[in-house]
């Protein structure tokens, strides 16, 4: 049974094979069927609040006295002492275990004075830590937690946790810094090119009247620049008016961005690990395709800043162009 040795969240009493044993749908706290029945309720109720979910409680060190050494199970990971045959936990071989940790023996002549349970815990949260606590093959969404880690690749303490709890709670809002100043460039990084290219479009559309005014005040004039400045001058209160409206709308966009940037970044992500999946028709994809295909590519950037003056000039071009028609159209 896979919660022997583990305590009721009601009772506190420890479980034996023959337990009948009721597991909490919101929080995965197990209890005795009857515990469960004479409560009506989870024990955890606080879970339920928090959205903390039940774990596998540590092994008692005390209970392991008499033990030379304790070793990992090598289905469940539970430590058991040297001496067992079976897992205490989930009953598997635990020979193939033994000789494993004959073999390393010498090694480890060293370190034989340290206390076995504070080396084995220490291996444990070595291994957990990528994973901040949480079950690496828990399912996001058509891919594991871990390949989900593996995808984001660089800066998961913070992704981490922010998708669980947009997988949990369906939670959407949170706050990128990243989004609130260069989208696109963020993004870009992120290689998300079409959130990248529309949000450069907006920004660049947003701030061209702005642009467009800056422009009159830097701009000498000359027999050049004569034409251009006075299609400037000709409409420059409409400009101003247009400029106005236009950084509220700018304004709105960069915040929107920010909230919900990460939240992009989330749908990009389990999206992309499910069409992988999908393509090589299994469960498993290789680490290194995951981490290839996510990450981040800085060198993006770059290309965006190239993509945004292009733009930038395409879009000038069309307003001095638009400008020019309306001046034509007043004239007749």
């Amino acid at each position: 049974m896979k919660y022997k040795g583990e305590k009721c969240a009601a009772c506190g009493e420890v479980f034996t094979e023959d337990d009948d044993v009721v597991v909490c749908p919101d929080c995965g706290s197990p209890h005795h069927r009857a515990c469960y029945k004479e409560n009506n309720q989870c024990a955890n109720i606080a879970f339920h609040e928090s959205g903390q979910k039940w774990h596998k409680a540590l092994v008692d060190p005390a209970s392991f006295q008499d033990s030379s050494e304790i070793v990992p199970c090598p289905s469940c990971r539970f430590p058991n002492p040297k001496s067992a045959d079976k897992c205490i936990r989930c009953g598997a071989d635990m020979s193939t275990q033994e000789e494993k940790t004959e073999e390393a023996a010498p090694e480890k002549e060293n370190s034989s004075n340290e206390d076995p349970f504070i080396q084995y815990m220490e291996n444990e949260l070595a291994a957990a830590r990528p994973y901040l606590g949480f079950d690496p093959e828990e399912d996001m969404g058509g891919a594991t937690l871990k390949e989900v880690s593996q995808f984001v690749c660089t800066n998961t303490l913070y992704y981490i946790p922010i998708f669980k709890r947009m997988k949990d709670f369906g939670s959407k809002i949170s706050f990128n810094i990243s989004c609130l100043l260069f989208p696109y460039f963020y993004f870009a990084n992120r290689k998300m090119w079409g959130w990248a290219m529309i949000s450069a479009v907006l920004s660049i559309v947003l701030n061209m009247p702005t642009y467009i005014l800056w422009l009159s005040k830097h701009i000498a004039s000359n027999s050049n620049t004569e034409g251009f400045l006075s299609m400037i001058y000709d409409n420059q209160s409409s400009l101003e008016n247009l400029d106005g409206i236009f950084s509220v709308f700018s304004t709105f966009t960069s915040i929107g961005f920010c909230l919900f940037g990460n939240w992009l970044y989330y749908r990009y992500t389990m999206k992309t690990l499910r069409r992988m999946k999908s393509q090589i028709g299994g469960d498993k994809v290789p680490t290194k395709q995951l981490m290839t295909a996510g990450g981040v590519k800085p060198v993006n950037i770059l290309f965006m800043a190239l993509i945004i003056m292009g733009l930038g000039l395409a879009v000038l071009f069309a307003a001095i162009q638009i400008m020019d028609a309306g001046k034509l159209l007043s004239s007749l």
